[in-house]
């Protein structure tokens, strides 16, 4: 019996339906405010598709942020790849252009001032903390002329040192600015009027990397600014007229016997990459 009851609900509710499709179908082609037939057609509509709609509408929109957010990911990570490439490349360019900028210095001062030496070029390849300011290896020795006691300058042509020890393919270069062999240089100071101050120039002790010219005449009128250069006097180990650096300070001797100055060297020895072997005067091979 209940069998019977549910199918007749069943066929009463299908039919039912069916009657209001066939009143909206009829009504639908009217237009205007829907009739109530054409009215819950269109609700149930609604209600049955919002509930089918909305997850899938959710889920599709979850999924496509995914999407979006991997795509993020990926250009992200191509940005950061071009980033540092470019920043690669940037160094390389900026290295390049200092080579350049050293290499153009070089060829300036061998055509220009250094014209009247026979220069080989070297580039340096070894120092050590311990001796920084002292000692520096290059990259040329005997085969290439070099000889102990050659003057060495740097790319524009100041005074670094000489030529301490020598190997085929190698050489020790002692630097103005060291202070355990004692080394001097015989130097003048470019003041202006006949009489130019001599002295003697040595690494300081007082201020690592500077130097200090000594046995100045008491009555010399140097003063901050005066550029000195050698002498030529020096047992001809350092040819006249070579810069070595700029005067910064003027000091008084023991009873103002003396007067001594603080000198800036022109070369800049904490960074030297390339410099030259003074091997002699232009067109005279091996001359001192």
């Amino acid at each position: 019996m209940s069998r019977i009851l549910t199918s007749r609900r069943l066929f009463i509710l299908l039919a039912s339906v069916i009657v209001l499709i066939i009143l909206a179908g009829v009504t639908l082609q009217s237009s205007g405010t829907a009739v109530w037939p054409e009215s819950v057609v269109m609700d149930v509509e609604n209600t049955v598709g919002s509930w089918v709609y909305r997850p899938i509408s959710q889920l599709t929109g979850f999924f496509g942020g995914l999407r979006d957010l991997h795509q993020m990911y990926v250009q992200n990570a191509e940005l950061k790849t071009e980033m540092q490439n470019y920043g690669q490349l940037r160094n390389q360019l900026a290295a390049q252009q200092e080579e350049n900028a050293r290499l153009a210095q070089m060829v300036g001062f061998k055509s220009g001032k250094g014209s009247q030496f026979q220069l080989q070029p070297a580039h340096i390849v070894g120092r050590t903390p311990s001796s920084w300011t002292s000692v520096v290896t290059i990259d040329v020795g005997t085969a290439d002329g070099v000889q102990t006691n050659m003057p060495v300058v740097s790319t524009d042509g100041s005074l670094v040192g000489r030529v301490q020890m020598t190997a085929a393919h190698s050489a020790k270069v002692l630097l103005l600015t060291d202070t355990q062999v004692g080394d001097s240089v015989s130097a003048k100071v470019q003041v202006s009027g006949a009489d130019q101050p001599f002295g003697v120039v040595s690494g300081s002790t007082s201020v690592g990397g500077d130097l200090v010219m000594n046995f100045l005449s008491p009555l010399a009128n140097v003063s901050p600014g005066n550029v000195v250069v050698t002498s030529g006097l020096s047992s001809s180990l350092f040819p006249a007229g070579i810069e070595i650096g700029t005067v910064v300070k003027v000091q008084q001797g023991v009873q103002g016997l003396t007067q001594s100055a603080v000198i800036k060297p022109s070369a800049n020895f904490p960074y030297l990459e390339d410099v030259f072997v003074v091997e002699g005067k232009a067109g005279k091979a091996g001359a001192k």
